[in-house]
């Protein structure tokens, strides 16, 4: 298994792994809505619910506290990305959450995560936290939105997908962004599909132009330009452009023989 999409969370050991097995059936889940009544306990041992960080897009991140491979380099990375997002204020325009799958992992565990690997700077902790799943039921919480994961003894591992879910200010599955695609281009068009209810109702201009102008590509897990609507709405312009011109040429013409 390569690349950061699907991996173990520390280096291999001869271990091979079919990527289908862990792969997230997105169809089947984009849409869903997670239980906001679940209950979760923060690195600093508060409890609270999912549903207190919705009302604003919520990046989800699901990782284990006792790896040292992939998933503090994917906290660090999103971190990095984050950093260079100029459309969206982290804590203010949307939040993120970091949940360990790991049924071993605690609040204490968090915090030495947190403490050991520097993945989210002072900065950011406003709006990011870490937390395990009160209750213990990762298996289940994971499993709301598709997120497989499966201990390897050979391995002595986690085997799992490291994805970025996006989810809608009412706690809907909007988008999957992989490790390997995340930039910070990336992730302004995901929390604009994320937050395209308040975006429409507002007077965004940019960003529905944004989301109108690009779409997602399932095949290759990544955003492009929607040709098809670039096209359709330079057509429309060109339309009002030629028939705007009509209309200039045709009263100078009739002024002109008006004037004879």
């Amino acid at each position: 298994m390569s690349g950061a999409a699907y991996a173990v969370s520390e280096p291999p050991r001869s271990v091979t792994v079919d990527a289908s097995v862990i792969q997230i059936d997105e169809p089947r889940y984009l849409g869903t809505r997670l239980r906001a009544e679940t209950v979760l306990t923060d690195s600093e041992g508060r409890d609270f619910a999912l549903g207190d960080l919705l009302g604003k897009p919520l990046i989800l991140l699901l990782s284990y506290y006792g790896c040292d491979g992939t998933c503090p380099t994917m906290n660090m990375e999103l971190a990095k990305v984050l950093a260079k997002v100029e459309r969206f204020r982290l804590g203010e325009d949307y939040r993120v959450l970091t949940v360990s799958f790991d049924a071993r992992d605690s609040e204490q565990t968090a915090a030495g995560f947190l403490a050991k690997t520097g993945a989210v700077p002072e900065s950011m902790r406003g709006g990011w936290r870490h937390a395990v799943v009160k209750n213990r039921d990762v298996a289940g919480f994971a499993g709301d939105m598709g997120f497989r994961f499966f201990w390897s003894d050979a391995a002595k591992t986690f085997l799992h997908p490291n994805v970025l879910v996006f989810l809608t200010p009412q706690g809907r599955v909007a988008r999957y962004i992989y490790g390997t695609r995340m930039d910070a281009r990336t992730v302004e068009l995901a929390l604009t599909d994320a937050d395209w209810d308040r975006i429409a109702d507002s007077v965004a201009v940019f960003d529905i132009l944004v989301g109108a102008c690009f779409s997602y590509n399932y095949a290759e897990g990544r955003y492009q330009p929607n040709y098809a609507q670039l096209i359709g709405i330079g057509s429309f312009l060109l339309g009002l452009t030629l028939m705007g011109y009509g209309a200039w040429a045709y009263r100078r013409g009739k002024k002109g023989r008006i004037n004879v």
